[in-house]
């Protein structure tokens, strides 16, 4: 504190050892070398050199109002990368609301700014009427409370706090307090003074920055900050759960480390002239995760400015295999009922006329022996229209599926009952069985005759891909998901000579087949995994080439199937 002739009326602690030797002095003239006097009657910043020592001050004035021209200094040594007033948050004057109380707690000065920051008059605090306490956030008050007397009491001083107030109309401010104790040039204390800076819109900007922050942290489509060179800046969680690539492993790479083979340079070339004339792009587009797994997204790029320059893009991606994957299940089943139309359209045609060749068939073949002339002929006919009759039969299944008649159901009863069907076939095919059934396995609420022909269809399969003899191996088991779900799983395991990766994803196409012409329409694994399906089941099957297959199937237990 000090007059405006310089003459000092009261120090903080922190001024004298600011001060050091010189603290002793009486005026600022007998401390500073070129400090402007008289002192100036409102906010100002200064610099000037410390007697003595050479060393370079910074600080600012904040007036009194006590109407002697008194003044406030904040003084602290000069750096050469901000002046003090930087360094302590108090970068513009304007900004400070300075509130001075004397040792009996009552506000005798009040900075000009105080309306236009709290939205009260000054004349409110000096009279008493308002207290600067009554304007600060309700679940604010009780620290700051204890911090204000603690500071009259202590005479310690508080810096760099932050803490809200109400404003008159309602709003909140964001103060960032200093508060400083007092003391004349006898030593005794004579109150302390308050700097408040209003960070109001800081804190906002900081808010909002943790709030698009928060949004690019957990938004659920991957998000890709670059530069304008295609180098990765930053990512979030969904990318490196997309991708399988850690935040550290992406950033500083380019977007090139999830390009698949699919995305050729005319693609690129076309999507960067799109961004260079409309400033953005959209579309589908087949990347590659970490592991090498081709993944479809929808990727949005839009570049991002800065003082209107171009730094860089932001890409979002988001995952569309689900969505896909319904798609093709739309298009499978549009596929089924074009065959159910096709399939009762030709039962309509061909039935009769068939029924008419076999009959008539049958009836010659009663009068021939074995060894007279056209016998294995009319035989070769019976047996063809029997391989049209079942072809036709499962295209009826296929197109028009039976009413289920549902009830509690033992698949291990069902695949013991459909073992012992097959087993003398598998017997002379050189093939074993092993069968692993858990015991007291709970039941799957199903059609036990339509889960007969499932397991059936399967084994089958494995039949006809061990040509050479091997083993097969039946399994059932219970798992728990993370929900607590029981499922009941069927694994159906051969030695055969496996399914080639190329035809692996299209097994349960209507009429593709891998067998031999004549020994496979290719309908038996749709029509099983329709009735999987509507069973509320899964069904999947792993396969090596040259080392066999594995078909799994989920159902749920009975009591949750229920519901």
């Amino acid at each position: 504190m000090a007059e405006s002739d310089g003459r000092i009326t009261g120090m903080t602690p922190a001024f004298a050892e600011t001060l050091g030797d010189h603290s002793s002095h009486s005026n600022l003239s007998d401390v500073f070398d070129d400090l402007p006097l008289p002192l100036p009657a409102s906010h100002g910043d200064f610099r000037c050199v410390l007697k003595n020592s050479g060393r370079e001050i910074t600080g600012m004035t904040v007036p009194t109002g006590s109407g002697t021209g008194a003044a406030v200094l904040v003084i602290g040594q000069a750096t050469e990368t901000a002046p003090l007033y930087e360094q302590v948050q108090t970068v513009n004057a304007s900004n400070d609301l300075v509130f001075q109380f004397n040792s009996s707690r009552e506000v005798y000065y009040v900075s000009d700014n105080v309306e236009r920051i709290t939205g009260f008059a000054a004349d409110e605090f000096i009279s008493g009427r308002l207290h600067p306490l009554d304007l600060v956030y309700p679940e604010d008050r009780p620290s700051l409370e204890r911090d204000f007397r603690d500071i009259f009491t202590t005479h310690r001083s508080i810096e760099n706090s932050e803490h809200r107030i109400i404003r008159k109309n309602g709003d909140v401010a964001y103060l960032l307090k200093s508060w400083y104790p007092l003391f004349d040039s006898d030593g005794k204390f004579t109150g302390i003074i308050g700097l408040n800076k209003d960070i109001t819109k800081e804190k906002l900007l900081r808010e909002r920055l943790e709030l698009f922050r928060s949004a690019f942290e957990h938004s659920t489509d991957a998000i890709v900050i670059t530069g304008t060179d295609g180098k990765i800046i930053d990512v979030n969680d969904a990318f490196t759960r997309i991708y399988g690539y850690t935040r550290d492993e992406a950033v500083g790479n380019t977007t090139s480390i999830v390009k698949s083979k699919h995305s050729t340079p005319d693609f690129y070339y076309q999507m960067w002239s799109s961004l260079d004339k409309e400033d953005r792009w959209g579309g589908e587009i087949l990347n590659r995760r970490k592991d090498g797994v081709e993944i479809p997204v929808w990727l949005s790029i839009t570049p991002i400015y800065m003082d209107n320059k171009k730094i860089g893009y932001m890409g979002i991606e988001s995952d569309i295999s689900e969505r896909k994957n319904l798609e093709q299940q739309i298009i499978q089943t549009e596929k089924l009922a074009t065959i159910g139309q096709l399939a009762a359209g030709i039962a309509h045609e061909i039935g009769t006329p068939l029924n008419i060749i076999s009959g008539n068939a049958e009836f010659v073949l009663l009068d021939l022996k074995e060894s007279d002339p056209g016998y294995s002929e009319l035989e070769t006919i019976l047996a063809q229209t029997k391989r049209i009759s079942t072809l036709m039969r499962q295209l009826l299944d296929l197109a028009r599926p039976k009413v289920l008649s549902l009830q509690p159901t033992d698949v291990n009863g069902v695949l013991a009952d459909v073992i012992n069907f097959i087993r003398i076939q598998f017997n002379k095919g050189n093939i074993s069985i092993r069968t692993d059934f858990e015991d007291g396995i709970a039941k799957v609420y199903g059609d036990p005759a339509l889960l007969y022909q499932v397991f059936l269809n399967i084994v089958v399969n494995s039949y006809q891909a061990m040509e050479k003899g091997g083993s097969l191996n039946v399994q059932t088991s219970t798992e728990t998901t993370e929900e607590s779900r029981k499922h009941i799983v069927i694994r159906i395991e051969d030695t055969g000579e496996g399914i080639h990766p190329d035809n692996l994803a299209r097994i349960f196409t209507p009429f593709f087949t891998t067998k031999a012409p004549g020994k496979g329409t290719g309908l038996g694994l749709a029509v099983t995994k329709r009735i999987v399906q509507e069973h509320n089941g899964t069904i999947d099957i792993a396969s090596n080439l040259g080392n066999g297959t594995t078909v799994t199937i989920r159902f749920n237990a009975f009591e949750q199937a229920k519901r």
